[in-house]
């Protein structure tokens, strides 16, 4: 019995090499998908390390894995990737106070609306995000946090699923 073990060893370290080098070494390499771990501005620790794979064609990779911890599924990924580059090209500071014609102002990576979201308002007197506990304080600042914002746009997703069927209805999509 001992035999059959080590000679499932040989042929387990001998798939092992082959796999590495290749069957033919004039096979082209074919690079892994890129993995991407959560990067930030400032390090910051994952309560969870979450480790998404980025297609190469992603907008806005150095976002993925901060947007999984923040609670987005990987099926969404490619959806929320698109609108990051759409609403503000990656970029966490991103503040458009000129295009609404009401004069509100959208915020962060997945411009969020203050008006509708973080204001008071007759139905949410401290703000939406506020009375569901994704913002601490009345107004919009903590926003241009990047996981924030990116939890807060989770939290969008879940109730424009739940109320309209569809999670990405706030960005148009």
């Amino acid at each position: 019995m001992d035999f059959i073990y080590r000679g499932l060893a040989v042929v387990s370290s001998l798939f092992l090499v082959w796999g590495v080098r290749g069957a033919n070494e004039s096979t082209p390499h074919t690079p892994p998908p890129r993995s991407f771990t959560a990067l930030v501005e400032a390090p910051r620790a994952l309560s969870v390390a979450p480790t998404t794979t980025v297609p190469a064609t992603a907008h806005c990779p150095q976002w993925w894995g901060l947007a999984v911890e923040a609670g987005w599924h990987a099926d969404s990924m490619p959806t929320l990737d698109y609108v990051i580059w759409r609403e503000s090209r990656c970029q966490p500071g991103a503040h458009n106070t000129t295009l609404n014609r009401d004069k509100s102002k959208d915020i962060g990576l997945t411009q969020i609306n203050d008006r509708s979201w973080c204001l008071p308002t007759r139905y949410y007197p401290n703000g939406y995000l506020q009375t569901i506990g994704v913002l601490d304080t009345v107004g919009c600042e903590q926003l241009f946090d990047p996981l924030t914002n990116l939890q807060a746009a989770k939290a969008l997703y879940d109730y424009s699923q739940e109320t309209q069927g569809d999670g990405f209805a706030p960005w148009g999509l």
